[in-house]
């Protein structure tokens, strides 16, 4: 067989966190070598093969070709048929069986033991991200400081739970293309790090953000609040035992269910403080087309607040101390014969994907409760300031089996949790409040649910 001689450039897959990359790839003395790049040969190859052992796989994609070793998988792709068929035929002469080989099929003939391996794989793979991020971040625009992300439990249950993201991602995988660029060594995944002049900044933006949190709404602006600061630690108590309140069944304690309209169900107890009304109450809902995030996102932001509460005649962002935690001052329309009410509350919008049901695919909370600010007088000496307790709890319930980027809006549905707590903060006639919350919290969610809806009609989904 005459000698073969063969070079170019092609795209070579790295690893899941920047895809393909281009390399230098040469054909030469029954070797296949690839480099960095062309003008990088001096510096050595990254990787050389002897082409004896090995095979070739073809994809759906015909642009798509994998050279498998024994013990590796170079995933390569090609700017065109034409090139690939080059490449194809001189690596199918260094081959006994010079048949051409067959084109992958779709997920239904995925080699189960191939997924297995990629599970375990994925937990290597996710130290690697790990550490890669740290060394990465410390050599890259403004020092940051990860050890944040490992001072409280909740944080690390957040980080095991991204993983075992990842793993559901692969279940909702069609075909094996991904799972068999997705195996590699450590080697393989480190070739992608060559030099910061070739990341795309907003992949390092990216990864900044989310290795300070795990969502750009999981914790709060410490430059703007300090953790240890007893507002800090009031929210943080507060959001979490809201959290267990909204999650506790409705078996949980003497609930008298007082309206059913549809899929939505509302509870309510008898409670009384100093005289006062203070019945706790809890809804339960199941909205299809809609996700958490977009309910709880327009839930939470003051600028939709006086469209679907018609009980407010004014509402003041007060303070904004991060990007997930406000403070509102809100004005309520009177309600003869009692007097006019307003409230002054902190808001906090939380990720709590972590503490989701195990049908969920994710879940957002949001907390609001009564706070005290010297700066922030009554509206009016007339007027009465309530207490409150709110929390609203959503999840992403996802009824089909599609990967993610194919869901439509029937595919989905919001499962809903409203618990709510007022203290009137002055006498009002308590029977006949008692009528008006009846009336009212029902209507109040089937209106919001209405405006949210109305808000998404037409919009892509947002998970």
């Amino acid at each position: 067989m005459a000698e073969i001689s063969l070079n170019n450039t092609v795209y070579k897959y790295t690893n899941f966190l920047f895809g393909y990359q281009e390399r230098y790839f040469k054909i030469d003395q029954s070797q296949i070598s690839y480099f960095r790049s062309k003008d990088a040969e001096s510096e050595g190859c990254r990787k050389s093969r002897a082409l004896t052992e090995f095979n070739i796989e073809l994809d759906e994609d015909p642009c798509r070709m994998d050279i498998v070793f024994k013990d590796d998988r170079w995933c390569l792709r090609f700017k065109s048929e034409q090139e690939l068929d080059i490449w194809k035929n001189a690596l199918m002469a260094f081959m006994p069986n010079m048949t051409s080989p067959p084109r992958t099929v779709g997920h239904n003939q995925v080699d189960l033991h191939k997924l297995t391996i990629m599970q375990q794989n994925m937990i290597l793979q996710y130290d690697s991200i790990i550490s890669f991020l740290h060394s990465f971040l410390n050599t890259s625009g403004s020092p940051v400081d990860l050890s944040a992300v490992e001072q409280t439990i909740d944080q690390c249950r957040q980080l095991e739970d991204n993983l075992k993201s990842l793993r559901s991602i692969l279940r909702h995988l069609q075909g094996d293309f991904q799972l068999k660029e997705s195996y590699m060594s450590d080697e393989e995944f480190f070739d992608a790090q060559d030099d910061e002049s070739e990341l795309d900044p907003q992949i390092i933006q990216s990864f900044r953000e989310e290795s300070i949190c795990a969502s750009e709404i999981q914790q709060p602006s410490t430059s703007a609040l300090e953790s240890e600061s007893p507002l800090m630690k009031e929210i943080l108590h507060m959001t979490a035992e809201q959290l267990r309140y909204a999650k506790a069944g409705v078996d949980d304690g003497p609930w008298e269910l007082f309206c059913t309209d549809g899929e939505m169900k509302m509870y309510r107890r008898d409670y009384e403080v100093d005289g006062l009304m203070c019945d706790p109450l809890k809804a339960v809902h199941s909205v299809k087309g809609v996700t958490a995030r977009e309910y709880m996102d327009i839930f939470f932001k003051p600028e939709y607040k006086l469209s679907w509460d018609h009980t407010l005649e004014r509402v003041n962002v007060v303070e904004e101390i991060s990007e997930n935690i406000v403070v509102l001052h809100q004005l309520h329309k009177k309600v003869w014969p009692a007097a006019q009410r307003e409230s002054l509350f902190w808001s906090h919008f939380y990720d709590v994907c972590s503490e989701r049901d195990p049908d969920a695919h994710d879940a957002y909370m949001v907390c609001n409760h009564d706070c005290d600010r010297p700066d922030v007088p009554r509206v009016d000496n007339s007027s009465v300031r309530v207490g409150l307790t709110i929390a609203m709890l959503c999840q992403t319930v996802i009824e089909a089996k599609k990967p993610l980027d194919q869901l439509r809006r029937d595919d989905i549905r919001c499962r809903i949790t409203y618990v709510a707590q007022v203290h009137p903060g002055g006498w009002v006639p308590t029977s006949a409040l008692r009528q008006v919350y009846k009336r009212e919290y029902p209507k109040f969610l089937r209106m919001f649910t209405k405006f949210v809806l109305e808000q998404i009609k037409g919009k892509a989904l947002t998970l």
